[in-house]
Protein backbone atom coordinates (compact mmCIF):
# COMPACT_ATOMS: atom_id res chain seq x y z
CA UNK A 1 0.00 0.00 0.00
CA UNK A 2 0.98 3.45 -0.73
CA UNK A 3 0.89 5.62 1.90
CA UNK A 4 -0.24 9.37 1.07
CA UNK A 5 2.83 11.38 0.05
CA UNK A 6 1.23 14.25 2.05
CA UNK A 7 2.62 12.50 5.25
CA UNK A 8 5.78 12.21 3.94
CA UNK A 9 5.93 15.75 2.90
CA UNK A 10 4.79 16.63 7.01
CA UNK A 11 7.77 14.48 8.34
CA UNK A 12 10.54 16.25 5.38
CA UNK A 13 9.15 19.61 7.10
CA UNK A 14 9.42 18.78 10.90
CA UNK A 15 12.53 17.25 9.99
CA UNK A 16 14.23 20.45 8.30
CA UNK A 17 12.52 21.77 11.23
CA UNK A 18 14.67 20.09 13.76
CA UNK A 19 17.75 20.03 11.91
CA UNK A 20 17.69 24.12 11.70
CA UNK A 21 16.84 24.12 15.49
CA UNK A 22 19.82 22.03 16.32
CA UNK A 23 21.96 24.28 14.17
CA UNK A 24 20.61 27.38 15.44
CA UNK A 25 20.96 26.16 19.07
CA UNK A 26 24.94 24.81 18.81
CA UNK A 27 25.52 27.96 16.95
CA UNK A 28 24.38 30.01 20.11
CA UNK A 29 26.93 28.07 22.78
CA UNK A 30 29.55 30.77 22.27
CA UNK A 31 27.75 33.79 22.76
CA UNK A 32 24.16 32.69 25.21
CA UNK A 33 24.23 30.93 28.70
CA UNK A 34 21.32 29.55 30.63
CA UNK A 35 20.23 31.79 33.56
CA UNK A 36 17.82 30.19 36.64
CA UNK A 37 15.17 32.94 37.69
CA UNK A 38 12.71 32.44 40.36
CA UNK A 39 10.13 35.70 39.30
CA UNK A 40 9.24 36.70 35.77
CA UNK A 41 7.69 40.39 35.75
CA UNK A 42 3.97 39.68 34.36
CA UNK A 43 1.67 42.15 33.35
CA UNK A 44 -1.18 43.27 36.15
CA UNK A 45 -3.72 43.61 33.60
CA UNK A 46 -3.05 40.25 32.09
CA UNK A 47 -5.67 37.88 32.20
CA UNK A 48 -4.18 35.40 29.46
CA UNK A 49 -3.72 31.92 30.35
CA UNK A 50 0.14 32.34 29.67
CA UNK A 51 0.14 34.75 32.30
CA UNK A 52 -1.68 32.72 34.75
CA UNK A 53 0.07 29.89 34.12
CA UNK A 54 3.73 31.66 34.60
CA UNK A 55 2.30 33.15 37.88
CA UNK A 56 1.29 29.71 39.81
CA UNK A 57 5.08 29.15 38.59
CA UNK A 58 6.33 31.69 40.52
CA UNK A 59 4.42 31.35 43.45
CA UNK A 60 5.67 28.00 43.51
CA UNK A 61 8.97 28.96 43.20
CA UNK A 62 9.83 26.61 39.89
CA UNK A 63 12.89 27.76 38.07
CA UNK A 64 12.78 28.48 34.67
CA UNK A 65 15.72 29.21 32.51
CA UNK A 66 16.05 31.49 29.84
CA UNK A 67 18.31 32.53 27.43
CA UNK A 68 20.42 35.43 28.43
CA UNK A 69 23.43 37.00 26.42
CA UNK A 70 26.35 36.60 27.58
CA UNK A 71 27.08 40.66 27.29
CA UNK A 72 24.52 40.78 29.80
CA UNK A 73 26.41 39.22 32.68
CA UNK A 74 29.51 41.32 31.86
CA UNK A 75 30.37 43.99 35.01
CA UNK A 76 30.26 47.45 33.55
CA UNK A 77 33.02 49.39 35.51
CA UNK A 78 31.62 52.31 38.00
CA UNK A 79 32.16 55.86 36.23
CA UNK A 80 35.02 58.10 38.23
CA UNK A 81 32.24 60.83 39.11
CA UNK A 82 33.99 64.69 39.82
CA UNK A 83 32.84 65.66 42.97
CA UNK A 84 30.66 68.72 42.24
CA UNK A 85 32.09 72.08 42.40
CA UNK A 86 30.46 74.24 45.64
CA UNK A 87 29.09 77.60 45.32
CA UNK A 88 30.73 80.20 46.84
CA UNK A 89 27.82 82.53 46.98
CA UNK A 90 27.13 82.77 50.77
CA UNK A 91 23.40 83.10 50.27
CA UNK A 92 22.55 79.78 48.44
CA UNK A 93 21.52 76.69 49.28
CA UNK A 94 23.64 73.90 50.55
CA UNK A 95 23.97 70.25 49.02
CA UNK A 96 26.04 68.46 52.22
CA UNK A 97 23.89 66.22 54.88
CA UNK A 98 24.02 66.89 58.19
CA UNK A 99 26.08 63.30 59.03
CA UNK A 100 28.58 63.97 55.73
CA UNK A 101 29.38 67.55 58.20
CA UNK A 102 29.30 65.10 61.25
CA UNK A 103 32.12 62.80 59.64
CA UNK A 104 34.44 65.54 58.03
CA UNK A 105 34.77 67.14 61.32
CA UNK A 106 35.31 64.14 63.54
CA UNK A 107 37.59 62.92 60.66
CA UNK A 108 40.02 66.06 61.04
CA UNK A 109 39.54 66.20 65.10
CA UNK A 110 39.08 62.61 66.77
CA UNK A 111 37.93 63.99 69.65
CA UNK A 112 34.69 65.45 69.05
CA UNK A 113 31.85 63.13 70.24
CA UNK A 114 29.82 62.25 67.39
CA UNK A 115 26.50 62.90 68.45
CA UNK A 116 27.80 66.59 69.46
CA UNK A 117 29.36 67.13 65.72
CA UNK A 118 25.77 65.59 64.49
CA UNK A 119 23.62 67.97 66.72
CA UNK A 120 25.89 71.28 65.67
CA UNK A 121 25.49 70.37 61.90
CA UNK A 122 21.88 69.78 61.98
CA UNK A 123 21.79 73.27 63.83
CA UNK A 124 24.09 74.79 61.43
CA UNK A 125 21.61 73.31 58.44
CA UNK A 126 18.65 74.40 60.10
CA UNK A 127 19.82 77.85 61.20
CA UNK A 128 21.41 78.77 57.72
CA UNK A 129 18.41 77.18 55.76
CA UNK A 130 16.25 79.40 57.30
CA UNK A 131 17.93 82.97 56.80
CA UNK A 132 18.85 81.37 53.67
CA UNK A 133 22.59 81.17 54.03
CA UNK A 134 24.34 78.69 52.34
CA UNK A 135 25.04 76.01 55.57
CA UNK A 136 27.87 74.75 53.54
CA UNK A 137 29.95 77.86 53.68
CA UNK A 138 29.18 78.50 57.10
CA UNK A 139 30.41 75.31 58.35
CA UNK A 140 33.57 75.08 56.68
CA UNK A 141 33.87 79.05 58.11
CA UNK A 142 33.54 77.40 61.24
CA UNK A 143 36.02 74.59 61.20
CA UNK A 144 38.02 77.69 60.01
CA UNK A 145 37.46 79.61 62.50
CA UNK A 146 37.68 77.33 65.92
CA UNK A 147 40.57 74.81 64.51
CA UNK A 148 37.74 72.09 63.65
CA UNK A 149 36.18 72.87 67.24
CA UNK A 150 40.10 72.55 69.13
CA UNK A 151 39.12 76.23 70.07
CA UNK A 152 43.59 76.62 70.02
CA UNK A 153 43.18 80.50 69.39
CA UNK A 154 41.35 83.15 71.22
CA UNK A 155 37.99 82.05 71.73
CA UNK A 156 37.58 79.75 73.83
CA UNK A 157 35.17 76.32 73.90
CA UNK A 158 32.88 77.83 76.78
CA UNK A 159 31.74 80.84 74.75
CA UNK A 160 29.88 79.14 72.00
CA UNK A 161 31.17 81.26 69.81
CA UNK A 162 31.69 79.62 66.46
CA UNK A 163 33.15 82.47 63.97
CA UNK A 164 35.19 84.78 65.93
CA UNK A 165 32.52 87.25 66.98
CA UNK A 166 33.62 90.36 68.82
CA UNK A 167 37.91 89.21 68.50
CA UNK A 168 38.87 92.37 67.53
CA UNK A 169 42.79 91.71 68.89
CA UNK A 170 44.66 93.06 71.89
CA UNK A 171 43.65 90.06 73.94
CA UNK A 172 39.71 90.73 73.25
CA UNK A 173 38.00 86.90 74.03
CA UNK A 174 34.87 88.45 71.85
CA UNK A 175 31.24 87.71 72.70
CA UNK A 176 29.58 84.59 74.66
CA UNK A 177 26.47 83.03 74.11
CA UNK A 178 24.23 80.58 76.36
CA UNK A 179 24.00 77.74 74.07
CA UNK A 180 25.24 75.99 70.92
CA UNK A 181 21.84 77.01 69.33
CA UNK A 182 22.76 80.56 70.05
CA UNK A 183 26.20 80.89 69.29
CA UNK A 184 25.40 79.24 65.40
CA UNK A 185 22.73 81.69 65.06
CA UNK A 186 24.58 84.39 65.67
CA UNK A 187 27.30 82.93 63.36
CA UNK A 188 24.44 83.22 60.73
CA UNK A 189 23.16 86.05 61.66
CA UNK A 190 26.20 87.51 61.14
CA UNK A 191 27.25 86.30 57.30
CA UNK A 192 23.65 87.36 56.21
CA UNK A 193 24.08 90.93 57.64
CA UNK A 194 27.18 90.72 55.30
CA UNK A 195 26.03 88.81 51.90
CA UNK A 196 22.17 90.19 52.06
CA UNK A 197 20.38 93.46 52.95
CA UNK A 198 17.26 90.96 53.46
CA UNK A 199 15.95 91.61 57.09
CA UNK A 200 16.48 88.39 59.62
CA UNK A 201 13.90 86.05 59.97
CA UNK A 202 14.89 84.63 63.43
CA UNK A 203 14.89 87.58 66.50
CA UNK A 204 18.37 88.99 66.79
CA UNK A 205 21.42 87.41 68.63
CA UNK A 206 24.50 88.83 66.78
CA UNK A 207 25.18 91.86 68.64
CA UNK A 208 27.29 93.24 66.10
CA UNK A 209 24.74 92.61 63.22
CA UNK A 210 24.05 96.99 62.96
CA UNK A 211 28.07 97.29 62.33
CA UNK A 212 28.34 95.46 59.31
CA UNK A 213 27.59 97.06 55.74
CA UNK A 214 24.61 95.10 54.69
CA UNK A 215 25.67 93.30 51.19
CA UNK A 216 29.35 94.21 50.86
CA UNK A 217 30.44 90.65 50.63
CA UNK A 218 27.99 88.35 48.66
CA UNK A 219 30.84 85.57 47.81
CA UNK A 220 33.74 83.82 49.77
CA UNK A 221 36.67 86.22 48.32
CA UNK A 222 34.18 89.11 49.40
CA UNK A 223 35.28 88.03 52.88
CA UNK A 224 38.89 88.79 52.66
CA UNK A 225 39.81 92.05 54.15
CA UNK A 226 36.36 92.33 55.97
CA UNK A 227 35.41 89.74 58.20
CA UNK A 228 39.23 88.80 58.49
CA UNK A 229 42.40 90.66 57.82
CA UNK A 230 44.03 87.73 56.58
CA UNK A 231 44.59 88.10 53.08
CA UNK A 232 44.13 84.41 52.62
CA UNK A 233 41.16 84.22 54.44
CA UNK A 234 39.11 83.49 51.45
CA UNK A 235 41.10 80.55 50.04
CA UNK A 236 41.25 79.22 53.27
CA UNK A 237 37.71 78.84 53.59
CA UNK A 238 37.45 77.76 49.60
CA UNK A 239 40.11 74.80 50.20
CA UNK A 240 37.81 73.49 53.10
CA UNK A 241 34.54 73.85 51.00
CA UNK A 242 36.20 71.66 48.12
CA UNK A 243 38.04 69.29 51.00
CA UNK A 244 34.34 69.21 52.55
CA UNK A 245 32.72 68.34 49.00
CA UNK A 246 35.43 65.59 47.76
CA UNK A 247 35.09 63.69 51.37
CA UNK A 248 31.53 63.72 50.84
CA UNK A 249 31.44 62.97 47.33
Amino acid sequence: MIQNPIYFSNILILSRRKILTIIFVLSCFGSYTYSGITTIPIDAFAKSNEALILQNLNNNHFNIYYLTPISYLKITPEKNTKPPTPSEAIMNKGIIKSKRLANFLINTNKNIDFNYAQLLAIIYIEEANHEGVNPDIAFAQMCLETGFLRFDGTVDQHQNNFCGLGVTGNGEKGHKFNSTLEGVRAHIQHLKAYASTNKLNNKLIDKRFNFVKRGCATHIDDLTGKWAVDVKYDHKIRNLLNRLYSYSS
